[in-house]
């Protein structure tokens, strides 16, 4: 009796110690979908900047993102504008960012943005290195002009130019040489319907000679963007097999998103690199009254001789196909979720504060702009408190702000 009581011990024990099913455990199907989110792979070839991988144009641009020297009062930089953590806008009042003025969008992350098809909210560029002379000659970011970046070149960086591109810098940049007066200090073309000023009083083949310089500028400092790459997120080493590496709560986060969010932020690089709308209302200190987003940014794009099938492009590019199109008002560029714990606040003119305004935002199907067609996708979810809660979690495990501190801080000379 005494032996099979003892048995009976055994038995149950055993029982009781053996490892029950894991409720949130994913199924094959669902670890399937997990594994095409990561890794992060290569940054992709950009045809349209032969120098997008050159050392040296990284270096060159390296210098010119930290110089203030591009802008017209001297006074900003890139860098202005891109100071936290992943690199995006975190000064206050920071709804909107301001740079020589005050824009009418918050400023996204460069962390990672080498990625994007797209650039800006809206899609205005099609291109790192064109969004880079937007935003010099943008009155409210940098307010300088294409001649007097040349003229920095010339002044500042000739040696490391004329080293990398075929056609070195116009001798005639130089104000002590006989023929100066064919490049004004400062100059852009004039806006419509405003006076014609320096630039339009310029040969036709110096404008073009500083179109050149322009483009180049800007190839440059994207070289130096593409280095600006984090792809070591706690979520990554979950999927290389890392179980511990994101709480129970992301983990569960992680089905929630794969029900409810892998549609528009899809792969890798958590995006389709597409435009919604998703009807987030204009709200907030400095945010103008309306923003049409793509529908707005698609004509200046198409307008522009800096686009990427343009004269200034190196290689094909990507703009067979668009025109604008009423179905594209309110619509906004579908953002990276990576590092998106870091980039507060949200939203194209930073109109939600915090991940969990975010999350309660989709949650409840999204907002309602009268005129904007919303995006199908935007559906009320239904998520209880603690399933927005892991959904944040998981949001967070995709954190990975690390970079050599080289490349963060002003290059020395």
């Amino acid at each position: 009796m005494r032996l099979l009581l003892l048995t009976l011990a055994l038995l149950v024990a055993c029982g009781g110690s053996r490892a029950r099913p894991d409720p949130d455990a994913l199924t094959p199907a669902e670890r399937a979908r997990v594994a095409t989110l990561s890794p992060l792979g290569p940054v992709p070839p950009d045809p349209t900047n032969r120098h997008a991988d050159d050392p040296r144009a990284a270096r060159l641009g390296h210098r010119l993102f930290f110089d203030p020297a591009l802008s017209g009062p001297g006074t900003v930089s890139c860098r202005t504008c891109h100071d936290g953590p992943a690199l995006d806008d975190r000064r206050t009042p920071n709804h909107v960012s301001t740079g020589t003025g005050t824009g009418g969008r918050n400023t996204p992350p460069v962390l990672n943005a080498s990625y994007y098809r797209w650039t800006n909210w809206g899609g205005r560029f099609d291109s790192q290195w064109s969004l880079v002379l937007g935003a010099i000659e943008n009155p409210e970011v940098m307010n300088g002009t294409r001649l007097a970046v040349a003229h920095t070149l010339f002044a500042r960086y000739r040696a490391e130019y004329d080293a990398l591109f075929d056609v070195p810098l116009d001798p005639a940049l130089d104000p002590a040489a006989p023929d100066a007066a064919r490049f004004p200090p400062a100059g852009k073309p004039a806006a419509a319907g405003a006076a014609p000023g320096p630039w339009e009083a310029m040969a036709e083949a110096d404008r073009a000679i500083v179109d050149r310089i322009h483009a180049n500028a800007g190839k440059a400092v994207a070289a130096y963007m593409r280095t600006l790459v984090a792809r070591q997120a706690p979520f990554d080493r979950y999927v290389a097999g890392d179980e511990a590496a994101i709480s129970p709560a992301a983990r569960r986060g992680v089905r929630l998103f794969l029900q409810h969010c892998e549609a528009c932020h899809k792969g890798p690089f958590f995006t389709d690199d597409r435009f919604h709308a998703i009807g987030v209302v204009q709200s907030g200190a400095g945010v103008p009254d309306e923003d049409l987003g793509r529908y707005t940014d698609v004509a200046p794009l198409l307008a522009s001789s800096f686009r990427s099938d343009g004269p200034h492009s190196d290689g094909p590019g990507i703009l067979d196909g668009v025109v604008r199109a009423e179905s594209q008002r309110g619509q906004f560029r579908t953002p990276t979720l990576r590092n998106v714990s870091v980039t507060a606040p949200y939203m194209h003119a930073g109109q939600l504060a915090d991940l969990a305004a975010v999350v309660r935002f989709y949650n409840a199907g999204g907002g309602n702009i009268p005129g904007v067609e919303k995006s199908p996708h935007m559906q009320r979810l239904g998520l209880t408190d603690a399933q927005q809660a892991d959904l944040v979690a998981f949001l967070e495990s995709l954190t990975d702000t690390s970079l050599p501190d080289a490349l963060r801080a002003p290059p020395v000379r």
